[in-house]
């Protein structure tokens, strides 16, 4: 992810309620259309090919600083379909990841992704919860050694149109507190009584909220309906996919989340460009909650109970007891909230950073055109690449997303936004995805694999 801030061109004046309404028609009409469910994968002859990309990485995570790394990408190397990806990142983030997803074990019909990443280095810009969230992040959360494996097994029929999937990640974070920035002291002396209340409440909230993070273990199943003429740059057809995500830890409020995603792609007579219609909904709802903070409840307790200490502070006594016990009130309330996919960074609202704008529920809608040229099937074998060239793509995309803590009018009105432009390059086993988007709070460039939906 490579991040950009300035401030937007784009002012909006279409109507966002409008935008959504249409997008699911639009969509709908795929789906109980008769012509879908005729349509083939397109011919994929070179697709069995082993291709293999090498590529430099830069990124720069807002909150947290930037840094490089090396990339490479190998296709069908263990098996048809399958892609192997290793990664070695240095600066702000250090990390060594291994990816491997769609190995057919024993037939192509079930196949087997595993994930490894080892880190010695790295963190996490938490923004508040809620669609009015402030631009700036709440607080950041670094991590010292810390390592995560993922594995899931899929089973497929006919032609990978309808896939079933079952899978679990398990890491183990090291909480760096000495470098993380659970509040801000920044010229702390000359702060007023009430920011200095602030920063206290938002340190104890996010104290207690991690300060007992020892491991963590996700779940994930799902369901995927893929009737497109081509899973990796498909032109015609739709898709759908449900997925479910189980979060659990010690020291971890246990969740769980509901992923819906319904895709429609609408080509010109030629296939030289298609219309793509996206629409995402997530719920989620809490399983077990972070164990409440006890203890003194009120302010008034909290002054005598620190009458007669010896205090070394500018803070004063009332100030300091307003934000500890609004900051245990913060945590109590944050640890019985659950959050459902967030929206921000390189798949959805793309003019945002990773994970700005969460809540109990998210919803995005999208709508991208896609343009191709230089069309062909062209083999070529360099010194760090190989593989099948078949298209450069521009692009052209245009989306709106929000969140909220209920499933009512909040979610479907006063939508957040993102406009932006693509270049993609289009081989038979991989589309590499450059991105450029804009939105109310600046500008976001992404350098990615695979497509945003």
């Amino acid at each position: 992810m490579i991040s950009i801030k300035s401030h937007y061109w784009f002012a909006t004046t279409l109507n966002f309620t409008s935008l959504f309404q249409f997008l699911f028609l639009l969509i709908l009409s795929s789906v109980i259309s008769e012509e879908v469910f005729g349509i083939e994968r397109r011919n994929k002859k070179d697709s069995d090919e082993i291709s293999y990309f090498i590529y430099p990485l830069i990124y720069q995570v807002p909150g947290l600083g930037a840094g490089e790394g090396v990339g490479a990408t190998v296709g069908n190397l263990l098996g048809d379909g399958s892609t192997l990806s290793l990664f070695k990142i240095k600066g702000e983030i250090e990390v060594d990841s291994i990816i491997a997803t769609d190995i057919p074990l024993f037939t192509k019909h079930l196949t087997l992704s595993a994930a490894y990443a080892d880190g010695t280095k790295g963190g996490f810009a938490f923004h508040e919860r809620g669609s009015d969230s402030s631009e700036e992040p709440e607080f950041i959360l670094k991590f010292k050694r810390s390592w995560a494996r993922a594995a899931d097994l899929g089973i497929n029929f006919f032609d990978r149109q309808l896939e079933f999937y079952y899978g679990a990640a398990f890491a183990l974070p090291e909480i760096d507190l000495e470098r993380s920035d659970l509040a801000d002291y920044d010229d702390w002396e000359n702060l007023s009584s009430e920011e200095q209340e602030d920063s206290i409440a938002a340190f104890i909230k996010n104290f207690l909220l991690y300060i007992d993070l020892v491991n963590l273990f996700v779940t994930r199943q799902g369901i995927k309906i893929d009737l497109t003429d081509d899973r990796i740059d498909p032109r015609n057809g739709y898709r759908f996919q449900y997925e479910k995500y189980g979060f659990e830890g010690e020291g971890l409020k246990n969740f769980n989340v509901e992923d819906h995603s319904l895709t429609a792609y609408y080509p010109n007579e030629n296939l030289s460009s298609v219309l793509v219609a996206n629409v995402f909904y997530s719920k989620s709802k809490v399983t077990k909650p972070l164990s409440l903070f006890g203890g003194i409840e009120t302010v008034a307790e909290c002054i005598a109970e620190s009458k007669g200490k010896q205090r070394d502070s500018t803070v004063s006594v009332e100030t300091s007891c307003k934000g500890l016990i609004r900051g245990a009130q913060d945590f109590n309330a944050e640890g019985n909230n659950s959050n459902a996919t967030s929206l921000g960074g390189p798949n959805r609202l793309r003019s945002y950073p990773i994970s700005r704008f969460y809540d109990t529920y998210s919803l995005f809608a999208g709508l991208e055109y896609r343009t191709y040229y230089l069309e062909s099937s062209t083999p070529f074998n360099f010194l760090f690449e190989k593989g099948v060239f078949k298209a450069v793509q521009s692009a052209i995309f245009y989306e709106i997303g929000q969140v909220s803590p209920t499933d009512n009018d909040a979610l479907y009105s006063d939508f957040k936004y993102s406009t932006g432009v693509g270049l993609r390059l289009v081989f038979s086993s991989v589309v590499l995805r450059a991105d450029y988007a804009t939105g109310k709070e600046g500008q976001e460039a992404t350098v990615f694999i695979g497509y945003g939906f």
